[in-house]
């Protein structure tokens, strides 16, 4: 376009058009702005081009048209001052442009812009709200212990979560299943949080347990899930209350205050193995003898595979185990008859028997093998499992209690499938054949302390002993 005498112009393609828009071009080199705008002020095309084309005819149109020139003075003055401004801003441009040339419609849009101003701002506040809540929502669920409680016991039974590499046993998923139904009873309306736990609320945690009258080894059993599940919470990242692990003791546990804790003698046990059964008891008491002749738990006794009967280099037969409850590998050698004899019957395919049906049987079949093998009937004092407790609350179960108040049960009711263990740890023991690191090698326990627990004698059976060595009779002992 040819120089003229004002900034103002129209484009080329307009030139020859009646009407056509202003429009006005902002440059400067050094700040390298280069921008072309639209006045959105319309002019006779064939009189603007007379308007330009010398002093005289711009003075008649400005006389002619003042309005629309007063408007092109204010944009003139507003871009030198947007120019002059330390950041120049081109949508603010446009605006003042707009307010200048079209004030109703400036006005319009500017209500537009400042109604989507405040909707944007509305819906940022809700999304912000909205956030909070769920934040506030997701640290209450984080905070909560039955939430995390009632995920981790369904979590290990799916096998989302794993033991180490390995999934929970089936042992385990029971015990935290029971832990889960207990704190649901302590805390039925859910509203306990991590933050709550500190020595005030373990002392109210035992104070319920005492009250629904659990033996101290249960109260001992379910203080260490409950340190426990504090201590995976924490490792989770859902709590940081780090003086909450502190708070958990076990309690001393007396005899007194257990359920009797017996063990089949050699004698028994032979007696046992020499019975005439048929049919599923028959198995069971096979099973039973499995465990304790290999010193195992039920969970490995009553699933010992084919594949798991080996030899060692030098010929030794054995059977190896990895521990299901604490992954440990265990090499027993079969060396007791009874043991051999029983995996020759199965030509090495043991039997497996659903824990609770082998743990009813094997009473029974005690039962009747006391009328010949009278300590059987031997009445012990013992507690009563909550089973029991409310057996006897419904009249399912008759009780025998001596004058102090005291259960006195035979001890052949006493028997569970973990008297199998205790009884193969105690009798291996009274062998004085082995010591004691060769006897935790077969049992798979890590500490003496915990091996020692295993040993079940009576005083009388430890003052025999004594007798025994002191009066020469080792041979006899030993």
């Amino acid at each position: 376009m040819a120089k003229t005498l004002s900034r103002f112009y129209f484009l080329k393609k307009d030139e020859n058009k009646d009407k056509a828009t202003l429009f006005v071009r902002v440059q400067d080199p050094i700040r390298k702005i280069d921008v072309q705008f639209t006045t959105r002020l319309r002019v006779s095309v064939p009189e603007w081009k007379v308007a330009v084309s010398s002093e005289d005819a711009l003075a008649r149109h400005r006389k002619e048209y003042p309005r629309l020139h007063d408007k092109l003075g204010r944009i003139e003055v507003m871009l030198k001052r947007e120019m002059e401004a330390p950041e120049f801003d081109r949508e603010k441009v446009k605006q003042e442009i707009m307010a200048i040339a079209d004030p109703e419609k400036s006005e319009i849009v500017r209500r537009q812009l400042e109604a989507e101003i405040i909707a944007k701002e509305n819906e940022e506040r809700l999304l912000r709200e909205e956030a909070e809540k769920a934040r506030i929502a997701a640290d209450a669920e984080r905070a909560n212990i039955w939430n995390f409680l009632d995920r981790f016991v369904e979590e290990i039974k799916s096998g989302k979560r794993l033991n180490g590499n390995n999934r929970y046993t089936a042992g385990s998923c029971k015990a935290w299943s029971s832990f889960r139904k207990l704190f649901n009873g302590f805390d039925p309306r859910h509203k306990l949080t991590w933050a709550d736990v500190d020595r005030a609320f373990v002392t109210k945690f035992l104070d319920h347990l005492q009250k629904l009258d659990y033996m101290g080894s249960s109260i001992n059993k379910y203080l260490v899930s409950f340190r426990a599940m504090v201590g995976y919470a924490y490792e989770d990242g859902l709590h940081n209350n780090d003086r909450a692990l502190s708070c958990f003791s076990k309690r001393k546990v007396e005899e007194s205050d257990k359920a009797a804790e017996i063990y089949l003698t050699e004698t028994e046990l032979q007696a046992l193995a020499e019975m005439e059964l048929t049919g599923l008891k028959d198995q069971v008491r096979d099973i039973f003898l499995v465990g304790c002749y290999t010193c195992q738990r039920v969970s490995d006794y009553n699933n010992i595979q084919p594949e798991d009967f080996t030899t060692t280099a030098k010929g030794t037969p054995i059977i190896r185990l990895v521990q299901q409850k604490t992954r440990n590998e265990v090499k027993i050698p079969i060396m007791n008859p009874n043991l051999k004899a029983i995996c020759e019957k199965y030509s090495y395919r043991l039997p497996s028997v659903v824990d609770q049906i082998l743990n009813r049987y094997i009473k029974e079949i005690l039962k009747d093998l006391s009328e010949s093998v009278p300590t059987l009937a031997v009445k012990v004092p013992t507690k009563l499992t909550m089973k029991q407790k409310e057996r006897e609350k419904f009249g399912e179960l008759a009780v025998e209690r001596n004058e102090k108040g005291d259960v006195m049960m035979p001890r052949y009711d006493c028997v569970t499938t973990h008297t199998a263990r205790r009884s193969g740890i105690t009798n291996m023991y009274l062998s004085h054949k082995f010591t004691i690191v060769q006897m935790m090698h077969v049992s798979g326990h890590k500490t003496q302390k915990t091996f020692m627990d295993y040993i079940k004698l009576s005083s009388d059976e430890i003052a025999d002993e004594i007798d025994a060595i002191v009066n020469g009779a080792k041979e006899e002992v030993f």
